[in-house]
This record gives C-alpha cells, sequence and structure tokens, in this order.
C-alpha cells in the first residue's frame, strides 16, 4: 500500500513539473536531464503532418538544429517521405503510438493493447529508417503505472517533459518565445507540435525560440543526445 501511494503521488507530480528519473517505483521515466550544460532537446509531438512538418524541418535546417519527432503511426503511413526526410536529416524519430488514443478516457487501449500499438509503430519506423525507436510519449501524456510498464515492457523509455510553451491553444508566437525564454534550464525538454491541429504559430515562433537559446549559449541536441 505504502508503494502504491507513492506511485500515486509521482504520478501527479510528474504531470506537472520538471523531473529527471532513473529506475524508481514509476520505471523508466524521464522528463528533463540532470546537467549543468546549456543543452535543450525540442521535441515535436502528432506529426508528421504534411503541412507543417517540412516547415518545422526547414527552419531545424536553416539553424543547423536536431530534435526529436514523437510521431504516429497513422500519420506516419500516409506520410513515409516526411519520415525519411526527418531521420535523413539527423532528426531523432520516436514512437507517439500507432493510432493516438486517448489513455484517460479509453482503458482499453492500456497496458496489452499499448503495447501492441507501441510495437506496430516501432516496426513501422524500423522499416522506413533502419533506427528502432527507442523513446515513447503518450497520447496527452498519460502517465499511469500500467502505462509506463507497457512502454518499458516494450524496450522503450518513457519521455514527458519539461514544460511546454502550451502551443496547443495557437497562442501569439511572441507569446509562446516568450514562455520559452522564462522557462528554459540547462537539461530541458520542450513539448512542441508538428502536427494535430494548425501549427502555423508554433513555425512562426520556431525561430525566435532557437534564436534567443543559442544568444543565451543554449546547444540544441536530440533525446539520445541529451540523456546518454
Amino acid at each position: 500500500m505504502k508503494k502504491f501511494i507513492i506511485c500515486l503521488i509521482l504520478g501527479v507530480m510528474l504531470t506537472s513539473t520538471a523531473y529527471a528519473l532513473n529506475k524508481s517505483y514509476m520505471g523508466w521515466a524521464v522528463g528533463q536531464a540532470k546537467t549543468r550544460e546549456k543543452i535543450v532537446a525540442l521535441t515535436f509531438d502528432d506529426g508528421p503532418s504534411k503541412t507543417y512538418t517540412p516547415q518545422v524541418l526547414a527552419v531545424l535546417k536553416k539553424y543547423n538544429v536536431k530534435a526529436t519527432f514523437f510521431m504516429c503511426g497513422a500519420q506516419a503511413q500516409y506520410y513515409p517521405d516526411l519520415v525519411k526526410q526527418a531521420s535523413a536529416d539527423g532528426h531523432e524519430i520516436a514512437n507517439h503510438s500507432f493510432s493516438h488514443p486517448n489513455l484517460f478516457k479509453n482503458k482499453s487501449k492500456r497496458g496489452a493493447a499499448l503495447v501492441a500499438e507501441i510495437v506496430q509503430m516501432n516496426h513501422l519506423v524500423e522499416k522506413l529508417t533502419m533506427i528502432k525507436p527507442a523513446y515513447f510519449r503518450a497520447p496527452y501524456n498519460y502517465m499511469g503505472l500500467e502505462t509506463i510498464k507497457a512502454v518499458n515492457d516494450a524496450g522503450l523509455i518513457y519521455v514527458s517533459w519539461t514544460f511546454s510553451v502550451k502551443d496547443w491553444e495557437r497562442p501569439a508566437p511572441a507569446v509562446m518565445v516568450e514562455a520559452f525564454n522564462k522557462r528554459l534550464i540547462p537539461g530541458s525538454i520542450v513539448l512542441l507540435h508538428d502536427g494535430g491541429g494548425n501549427r502555423a504559430n508554433t513555425v512562426a515562433a520556431l525561430s525566435g525560440m532557437i534564436e534567443s537559446a543559442k544568444k543565451k549559449g543554449y546547444r540544441f541536441v536530440t533525446l539520445g543526445e541529451l540523456l546518454k
């Protein structure tokens, strides 16, 4: 019972604060790297999108920035060339499930069903890029204990985020850049989106985020480099 209570408390904490976990009651999960080095990982969820992913890739290429894309299989199967392009550009492809289920509402998609989705998506990415994803993030960041276990059982590490700029609410680009600057700390994992809706403001804000971070001496890395 004591362990269960600790897990519930951790579960609440992990959804709202920056954290860095290794092996614990929660399993393998991480939301921030333990480092004093000025490095940051940009992560993009819900793609690939035929409209916004190419624009994001163009901005990243302009600034020679590498990022990590948490892609959905349902999208990746329709736009395989974008998956290949992101990987060829040196970005990391991570797993965001196959069908993007809402695990908060759909209990039937948890546990074994989630493992099946993770494996299906991994196989697709590996087929397209010859690289097997190492990281998983659940849609809506559902971090129930059974989810962490399912992810770990599938051989992946659960990755949340240190902070977001709430780009899904489509704030003005300047507002996103300001939020990014205020919350940026060494080892940050930043949540952004390149799919799942209108991401024009995210694209417009991306250059400002990158430029401001570089002026502060930050270097952008993939999750693999950040967490090694």
